[in-house]
């Protein structure tokens, strides 16, 4: 009954269809079936597998509906193409008519918890590393263990005599439809299983795949592999639920949610399936042993459970690793250093210490390394360590006047002669007449033991070592002032040299590089200190000068031979007392030849300087002419001339002797005369002849209220200065063409308290002396 339903339903699909586009619906007979579209003819082919019939039984059941052999012909021809256009590629899925939510086609989760670096709990770093991701793995070879589910995809590949390949997707009734074969249930089969059903089925297709010796083969592969959904619940960073591919493993799970949170436990993570605790995981087995074997597979539905950590203590000491460290009851401290990676090299083992946490307080115990086996840990423990003592047991030491200082190894009867053997001998400038041992007393304090470092190195004195002892033999650099020369003024390399014996003056300027141009190589002084015999006698000598000469070219001679320095010795050389570097000035403005002309005479004038440049132009305003000059006391400065005068009057004092680096500048006539300052509008005006400071002060729209009238002040272009003088009848000064008139502020002047009541007693005074002599008089 079953049976026929089906066939009814596949029959009235195909002819549905075959006939659904034509406008003649209703009469199958006028359909033209070589007009209908290939996507019609694909859903055609389609629905007959869906149903599971064979291409005859379809064309049957059509025949009965009324279908014409013409149009099953035709029809037979349309399948044909189809098979051939897509060469014997059936690329049919079978797609679940409503798959379940969680056997939809869905988007994996991807983690959205931040990355926290400074959790310190041991473990929290295998999820919060942005580098290790515990991402599934699909592209891997199946497992021949691997179960079959909804909504996984199924590669079939035939080759031998027959060729095809079949694309096919387990459908919600656990089935995979294979064309011209009908449906076989797969769900819940191994991959191993499902393929061995799966060919045991196509031999009814393939008649030569069986036997003892077939010519068909077929190969089961997976595609694209159906998504499950978890949930992680508990101390877990971010809880919720998460899809994941179906090959997803507990750690893919707690990484997505960002793992255990700072109160989650790493030890006893729950995997519940079906209402039952199916694995409890413990991820200290992964990070201290290498042993993933707590990582199960995951199943669509299972519930991650997280629960608090029940027993947290904290490792701070010498250890491998420090931090916060989960214990399960029942391990002991050995488990916890182990944990911890064990200890330090540098770690004191003999004793380790737990802080305890009590209701009365804190409590300190000591744990042997021995009993760290036997030894318990409870909830908020700290375990610490200290370091092995510095101190060495087996130590001595030599510095100083040997080819290999430093620490070697003292043995029992060592001498000073055999460690100074082991430090491979004493150097050349080793000073011979005394050493030092510095010897550590039983209450650390020291003493000191001298020795004569040539009977021990020729074997007349030896003394015994103890531990820790310091030898400390110098260089006889180090028991003397290392001797040195100084040499300065005309070398080109001046500074401080060590002293050798039988140096030269010669040598001394070789040292300094050479003389300059400018130097006096026949006048050389030699500053000596006195000797520290001389020096012992009180006298009013302090030093020695000698006087000496030397070849330009450093070439021996006998002044050279002669003149042998001495420790401290000092080396002046001297400038030659006509040497002089190129120096030059320079004229600017209205001259004929302006431009920089060199001083050759000591006695060259600025009238000099004005005639070897031409003389001036018409145009040239001497009073306004300006001469800058630097210093290397002053810098740069402007100093005032009168350039008629000096003219007018040439070698006299005003004429000034010319330095190098001198600027004389002769302007052009200037026009107009400036005003600025505290008056009503400052600017320029045309000068006038004959006018004096107030005049153009006036011309400004006069003084303002805060200006200082007795100190307006006239800047003439060539530098100088004219102030305003009178105390009643003031004298305001002379104006020249580019002079410049200043007016300055009045300076505001603060009277404390006390001067303005001295000030009001005084008037207070005077009005009574004047009330008295009125009265007087009257």
């Amino acid at each position: 009954m079953r049976t026929h339903f089906i066939f009814q339903k596949a029959a009235t699909l195909l002819l549905f269809i075959l006939f659904i586009s034509s406008s003649h619906a209703q009469d199958v007979k006028n359909v033209n079936v070589n007009t209908l579209s290939q996507e019609e003819i694909q859903k055609a082919q389609k629905a007959m597998l869906d149903a599971g019939l064979s291409e005859e039984e379809a064309i049957q059941l059509a025949r009965q509906r009324g279908a014409t052999e013409q149009q099953i012909s035709d029809f037979r021809k349309r399948l044909s193409e189809q098979d051939t256009s897509k060469q014997n590629m059936y690329n049919l899925y079978e797609e679940p008519e409503v798959l379940p939510e969680n056997e939809q086609e869905t988007e994996n989760s991807e983690r959205t918890s931040e990355f926290d670096k400074e959790l310190q709990v041991f473990g929290a770093y295998l999820f919060n590393n942005e580098n290790l991701t515990f991402e599934p793995q699909v592209n891997i070879q199946t497992p021949k263990n691997y179960e079959i589910g909804f909504g996984d995809q199924l590669l079939i590949h035939i080759w031998g005599n027959s060729q095809n390949n079949y694309q096919l997707r387990v459908n919600n009734n656990g089935q995979i439809i294979i064309p011209d074969l009908g449906p076989v249930y797969v769900a819940g089969l191994s991959f191993d299983e499902a393929e061995k059903k799966i060919v045991k089925n196509l031999t009814s297709i393939y008649a030569d795949m069986g036997g003892d010796n077939p010519g068909t083969f077929a190969q089961l592969n997976m595609g694209q592999l159906r998504s499950i959904r978890v949930n992680l619940l508990g101390e877990v960073v971010t809880p919720g639920t998460y899809t994941l591919p179906v090959t997803a493993t507990v750690f893919n799970g707690l990484y997505l949610s960002g793992g255990p949170n700072e109160i989650g436990s790493f030890r006893n993570i729950k995997v519940i399936r079906d209402n039952k605790v199916e694995k409890l995981i413990d991820i200290y087995k992964l990070l201290v042993d290498a042993d993933p074997s707590d990582n199960i597979t995951l199943k669509d539905g299972d519930i991650i459970f997280v629960p608090p950590v029940e027993k947290n203590v904290v490792v701070n000491g010498e250890f491998k690793r420090n931090g916060i460290f989960e214990i399960k009851e029942g391990e002991m401290l050995n488990d916890l250093v182990r944990f911890a990676g064990g200890f330090n090299a540098a770690a004191y083992t003999a004793n380790t210490q737990i802080i305890r946490q009590t209701q009365s307080g804190q409590q300190i115990i000591d744990v042997a390394f021995n009993q760290l086996i036997t030894t318990p840990l409870v909830k908020g423990d700290t375990i610490q360590n200290s370091l092995i003592t510095d101190r060495f047991e087996n130590r001595v030491s030599i510095e100083g006047a040997v080819y290999h200082p430093g620490e070697y190894e003292w043995t029992e009867g060592l001498t000073l002669a055999q460690l100074i053997n082991k430090a491979d001998q004493l150097l050349p400038e080793a000073f011979k007449g005394r050493g030092l041992i510095t010897r550590y007393n039983a209450d650390r304090t020291t003493s000191a033991i001298a020795f004569d470092v040539k009977d021990i190195s020729s074997g007349k004195q030896n003394i015994v070592l103890q531990a820790d002892d310091e030898v400390l033999i110098k260089t006889h650099f180090d028991m003397k002032e290392q001797p040195y020369i100084t040499v300065n003024g005309e070398v080109l390399d001046p500074g401080t040299f060590n002293w050798s014996k039988n140096m030269t003056l010669g040598d001394a300027i070789f040292l300094a590089g050479g003389l300059t141009e400018g130097a006096d190589s026949t006048f050389i002084e030699i500053a000596r200190r006195l000797s520290y015999r001389d020096a012992t006698v009180l006298s009013d000598t302090i030093g020695h000068v000698l006087i000496a000469n030397i070849s330009r070219g450093l070439q021996f001679g006998k002044n050279d031979a002669e003149m042998i320095l001495q420790p401290w010795d000092q080396v002046s050389v001297r400038t030659a007392p006509n040497f002089r570097q190129n120096e030059s000035v320079i004229i600017s403005g209205e001259v004929t030849y302006a431009g920089a002309y060199a001083i050759t005479n000591k006695q060259m004038r600025i009238s000099d300087l004005v005639e070897m440049a031409g003389g001036y132009t018409p145009k040239a305003y001497l009073e306004g002419a300006t001469l800058n000059r630097f210093s290397e006391e002053l810098g740069s400065e402007q100093v005032a001339i009168n350039l008629q005068d000096i003219l007018n009057n040439p070698k006299d004092s005003k004429d000034l002797l010319l330095k190098n680096g001198d600027q004389l500048n002769i302007p052009e006539f200037m026009q107009t005369v400036k005003i600025i300052g505290s008056v009503q509008n400052p600017f320029s005006i045309t000068y006038e002849t004959g006018r004096n400071a107030r005049y153009y002060v006036n011309r400004t729209g006069g003084f303002q209220s805060q200006a200082n009238k007795s100190k307006t002040y006239v800047q003439y272009p060539n530098g100088e200065t004219a102030v305003t003088k009178g105390f009643i009848f003031k004298r305001y000064p002379r104006v020249t063409p580019g002079s410049i008139v200043v007016v300055p502020e009045k300076v505001e002047k603060e009277r404390n308290q006390g001067a303005w009541l001295a000030i009001a007693s005084t008037m207070a005074s005077l009005a009574v002396s004047i009330a008295t002599i009125v009265s007087i008089s009257n």
